[in-house]
């Protein structure tokens, strides 16, 4: 081979290796663009949406949002958490229309149970099981199995446990004696201290409904002394039915109340916790029903003059309510199964979520006066006297569950507590009542 020929070879090998180098290369930038390379980016920032209840006016912001805050500080380098809030009726619905448009928050406390299923059913979530295996902080045996089971559906759990909780039936010692009553153990016995302070001008038990609230979970703790009712509760996501002679004798003596004037004249006005609670606070009414994150709405005053009572044992009981209260998880938190997807996200969020899940945070969120649905032990010298004595009050007690928890579907959740407000008013009949709030069983209920 001449040289003329050699340097022609020697170039047309420089240029095949070339084109082979830059062939590997747009092939690498082709991988790249396409999102397969799944590497996270470090020092990359990024940005997350928070959505939540506990905004200002609820009782836990004050304790959870300074934590909160200062999570969010330690990690700004890291990434820009943006807080959305909403009240509980008005931020279901903004998830509801965040899933419809594929726009969920990165993660957001949320209510399990039947509530919980149509994101469940959208394949929204992450599983708690993909979550603690990244987490090197929060173990499943911190948590009970019934914290866990309010939020497990179809035998996977999808939430958080965060908030426990036990009502209680609180009275005003200082009205009971000045009208030389007892408190009522029985129904008679109620009867007896409703025509008393009605002659007074005193209401004499602030029940109210305004979607449901608070006469819903009212109704399970009726419902509960009667024969077969706790595990008529538990099998309902089974069985379906709600329409039981228990049922029927729960909304019948509801209505009887009613017409015996136990309640305030306007149910639906004075419905929802923070009116049906003022009515007790204002001194207008001698005895609520109410839940421990309200008590941060009663004075230190009339905390000391109130007493924390058994609910009366009604007519054909075989369970005697100073024996039980209702306990169960209420509430939590879950995350965006998209946005735990992404490798850009997932460690921030699992640091984040091990925050929310932390004794810190438990132990900061009783101050308010929730109970912690994990297994800790938590300082009680700080919390609220009526606090510390509800929880002597229910330390022995059984616990049953209760309607919010155990129907299987939201809208017939919904129908269940909706017209209740219709119960109080006496718009509709307790027959009615029952039958209403079966047919949205049926129509929810699976086909076989």
């Amino acid at each position: 081979m001449n040289n003329k020929g050699a340097k022609l070879f020697r170039l047309a090998a420089v240029m095949m290796i070339l084109t082979l180098v830059l062939a590997a290369c747009g092939k690498a930038a082709e991988t790249k663009e396409d999102g397969q390379d799944d590497t996270p980016q470090a020092g990359k920032k990024v940005s997350l949406r928070f959505a939540t209840v506990w905004g200002p006016g609820d009782s836990k912001y004050n304790y959870f949002k300074p934590l909160f805050d200062k999570f969010a500080e330690e990690n700004k380098d890291r990434v820009e958490i943006t807080f959305e809030t909403a009240r509980p009726e008005d931020f279901k619905t903004k998830i509801k229309v965040d899933l419809a448009s594929n726009n969920l928050p990165d993660i957001f406390t949320y209510w399990g149970g039947s509530t919980l299923k149509p994101i469940v059913d959208a394949d929204a979530l992450v599983t708690v099981d993909e979550y603690l295996s990244k987490s090197t902080k929060i173990k499943k045996e911190q948590f009970s199995d019934s914290a866990w089971g309010y939020y497990t559906l179809g035998g996977t759990a999808y939430g958080i446990p965060v908030e426990a909780t036990h009502p209680a039936m609180i009275a005003n010692r200082e009205l009971f004696e000045q009208y030389n009553l007892e408190y009522p153990k029985t129904y008679e016995d109620l009867k007896h201290v409703a025509e008393v302070f009605n002659s007074n001008g005193i209401i004499p038990f602030a029940m109210a409904s305004k979607g449901g609230q608070p006469a819903s979970f009212w109704f399970s703790e009726l419902y509960n002394q009667f024969g077969n009712a706790e595990q008529e509760l538990k099998d309902m996501g089974t069985t379906w039915n709600f329409a039981t002679d228990n049922a029927l004798k729960t909304a019948t003596l509801i209505d009887e109340m009613r017409t015996l004037n136990m309640f305030p004249k306007d149910t639906m006005a004075n419905g929802d916790w923070g009116p049906a609670l003022q009515l007790y606070t204002d001194g207008k009414a001698a005895m609520t029903y109410t839940y421990p994150w309200m008590f941060e709405f009663i004075s230190d005053e009339l905390q000391a003059s109130t007493d924390i009572i058994p609910m009366p044992m009604m007519p054909d009981a075989t369970r005697d309510p100073a024996t039980f209260v209702s306990g169960f998880t209420l509430f939590g938190f879950v995350m965006n199964k998209k946005s735990f997807d992404d490798p850009d996200k997932q460690q921030i969020l699992v640091e984040l979520a091990d925050m929310l899940a932390s004794d810190e945070m438990m132990n900061e969120l009783t101050k308010s006066g929730m109970l912690p649905a994990k297994n800790i032990e938590f300082d009680r010298s700080n919390l609220k006297p009526i606090f510390n004595n509800m929880l002597d009050f229910a330390a022995d007690l059984d616990h049953t569950p209760v309607h919010y928890t155990t129907i299987p579907d939201d809208n017939a959740l919904t129908a269940y507590q909706s017209l209740l407000d219709e119960l109080l008013v006496g718009v509709t009949t307790p027959q009615q009542y029952v039958d209403k709030v079966q047919a949205a069983l049926d129509k929810g209920k699976p086909k076989q």
